[in-house]
């Protein structure tokens, strides 16, 4: 057997400025483009929630906070 994904579902951190914060808002970006046809207040709602957190690490970052 594979060491691989064996779950369905998966979460997603956004908060933070380690890769895997970094990772999430873009896969956060990635799925609100993809449904925007579909369910555009989801997507746009999705859109500011990583641009939030992109804006809250960078300021972390600047200011030398641990997240």
């Amino acid at each position: 057997m594979s060491d691989g994904l064996l779950m369905k579902y998966f979460v997603l951190k956004p908060r933070g400025t380690d890769v895997f914060a970094r990772a999430s808002r873009a896969a956060m970006r990635s799925y609100a483009n993809y449904i925007r046809d579909e369910n555009r207040t989801l997507s746009e709602e999705l859109a500011k929630w990583a641009d939030r957190e992109r804006k809250a690490a960078a300021k972390a970052l600047a200011t030398g906070e641990q997240t």
